[in-house]
């Protein structure tokens, strides 16, 4: 790995610092931290329920708008990953705007993964927005009260935006000037795990939608299918039997593999906000159902079985 760090690194380092070090400051000595920073990193279910710090509302928007997330994913990703087919399959150039952009932002005079290693993390990548997109529009059902703070929000977008970049902008023939002769298709560490990371992306992609579907379930009629509350409820079945946030734990093994097949130093800046934000989040979410429910199962943990 290279030692410079660039936008996307400092962006990102900088973030799973802030969401992880905020986190667990709240999380151990809520009582000593001031009600701004509270209610502009929590919400959701586990919202700041006080008065102070009201000020915050006027950059609070509905929880609802998570879905903005997923259709500028979706189309993003997919158009990158159609300009990448397009590029090494039907002899595209890569433009000059994308060149530059790219560079802006990455830094890279040489690839850091073969063709084969990037295409198979975007096509990975694609399925889980569009997944995602078809949960935030269709099948979930968000609370009409539940509100995020912009931050969140711009955070999302920064998110994918940051996610498609690194899987492209180190890629062959997106970074540098290279030969399309000198191509490098395919390496035996993609060769060795493009299968099983391929196996393990889809059986966590799976299960998260199934989790989503459980919490969506819990505010629907079972025969109908027509929303009747917004109440949160207890979840059951399928991982929820062994962790709070199995969605979270998916979450989180969707971006290892992500990782494996792109190894590089900015895709691991990502990886760590994605890690300090979901485990932080979980175990928020852990002690809200803890406090909030008197029944509620003892045996399970905030995010990995017998661990966490």
């Amino acid at each position: 790995m290279d030692d410079y760090i660039n936008v996307i690194d400092f962006i990102f380092l900088n973030l799973a610092f802030a969401v992880t070090f905020t986190g667990v400051i709240i999380n151990n000595f809520e009582k000593y931290v001031p009600a701004f920073i509270i209610k502009g990193y929590r919400y959701g279910a586990f919202a700041y329920q006080g008065s102070d710090a009201n000020f915050l509302q006027v950059i609070e928007i509905p929880k609802a708008y998570y879905r903005h997330f997923y259709l500028f994913s979706t189309l993003f990703s997919a158009s990158m990953l159609s300009y990448m087919v397009l590029v090494y399959f039907f002899g595209a150039t890569v433009s000059f705007p994308v060149h530059f952009v790219l560079k802006v932002l990455l830094q890279e005079n040489e690839p850091s993964v073969s063709v084969t290693a990037a295409l198979l993390a975007l096509t990975l990548l694609t399925i889980q927005c569009i997944r995602r997109l078809y949960e935030t529009y269709y099948m979930q059902v968000f609370a009409k009260s539940s509100k995020m703070n912009l931050s969140h929000y711009l955070a999302g977008i920064i998110h994918y935006f940051a996610c498609i970049i690194a899987v492209v902008g180190q890629a062959p023939m997106f970074c540098g000037n290279q030969s399309r002769d000198a191509i490098k298709w395919n390496d035996l560490r993609t060769t060795i795990l493009s299968i099983p990371c391929t196996v393990i992306f889809l059986m966590s992609w799976y299960e998260q939608f199934k989790t989503n579907q459980i919490f969506a379930n819990l505010r629907k009629d079972k025969k109908s299918g027509e929303v009747v509350t917004e109440e949160h409820k207890i979840p059951h079945g399928r991982m929820f039997e062994y962790v709070s946030s199995p969605h979270r734990m998916c979450e989180i093994i969707l971006y290892t593999v992500l990782l494996l097949l792109v190894p590089t130093k900015t895709f691991f800046c990502i990886y760590l906000w994605v890690l300090g934000n979901q485990i932080q989040t979980a175990i928020q979410a852990h002690d809200w159902y803890k406090k909030t429910f008197d029944k509620y199962p003892a045996n399970r943990l905030a995010v990995f079985p017998r661990l966490l």
